[in-house]
């Protein structure tokens, strides 16, 4: 088995964290195009086709799910122009999606995995928060599952002081009625976790282990079928 990315991937990536300039990505744009975009653009056709087979809803081109290196700095006070890392987000819009999703990003930092809603808008969140009350058993079945907890370990996200009155009683039983956001996060630092031969098996193990929370909470956002409420 070849690892999907050589040596040269975290060197560029720490060539950039020391210099994150224009003149410096400019002049090692053919390390980038090389050793970075290629193989990144494959490996994700790879995993978009590995999540594709489980869920076909899921299915998205390369381009449409990953995000550019050069940062949007208009509204931020870091002007650095470049990210420090290349990310993807596999669900049926790519990056543009609005429901639960995969996401990974690997760089100066090692690997990052994400999985759920990362930024519902209040609506979204209203129907989740419906969706525990009607049924947050199952939902708290599949965020204490073994495979689950073992790869991810808990739900992440920003969580409310207060609920609405409709949600008290519910929330008694089900405390992730709290949260305003629903994904989980694992991180894995270094050079090692990019340099993996088995980086699509591993990515993987941790899209199988919240498959069940991703589809509960595409179920739970869902718009009422016509005729329901």
């Amino acid at each position: 088995m070849t690892a999907p990315f050589g040596p040269g991937f975290p060197s560029f990536f720490r060539g950039l964290a020391r210099r994150n300039t224009r003149p410096w990505f400019h002049a090692h744009r053919a390390e980038y195009e090389r050793d970075v975009k290629g193989p990144f653009a494959d490996f994700v056709g790879e995993m978009i086709e590995r999540v594709a087979a489980l869920d076909p809803a899921m299915r998205c081109e390369p381009r449409e799910a990953t995000f550019r290196i050069a940062r949007d700095t208009r509204f931020s006070a870091d002007k650095t122009p470049y990210k420090t890392h290349v990310s993807t987000v596999l669900g049926p819009d790519g990056r543009k999606t609005r429901v639960p999703a995969f996401y990974f990003q690997l760089g100066a930092g090692g690997l990052g995995v994400a999985a759920g809603l990362y930024r519902p808008d209040r609506d979204r969140v209203h129907r989740v928060r419906e969706a525990i009350r009607d049924d947050g058993a199952t939902l708290v079945r599949f965020l204490r599952n073994r495979s689950f907890r073992g790869v991810w370990g808990e739900l992440q996200g920003e969580r409310n002081v207060r609920l609405p009155r409709e949600f008290a009683a519910a929330a008694e039983r089900f405390p992730v009625m709290y949260h305003k956001q629903f994904y989980c996060w694992a991180e894995y630092a270094g050079t090692a976790p990019l340099l993996r031969r088995d980086l699509a098996d591993f990515l993987m193990r941790h899209y199988r282990a919240t498959r069940p929370v991703l589809a509960w909470l595409r179920a739970a956002i869902a718009p009422p079928s016509p005729g329901r409420p």
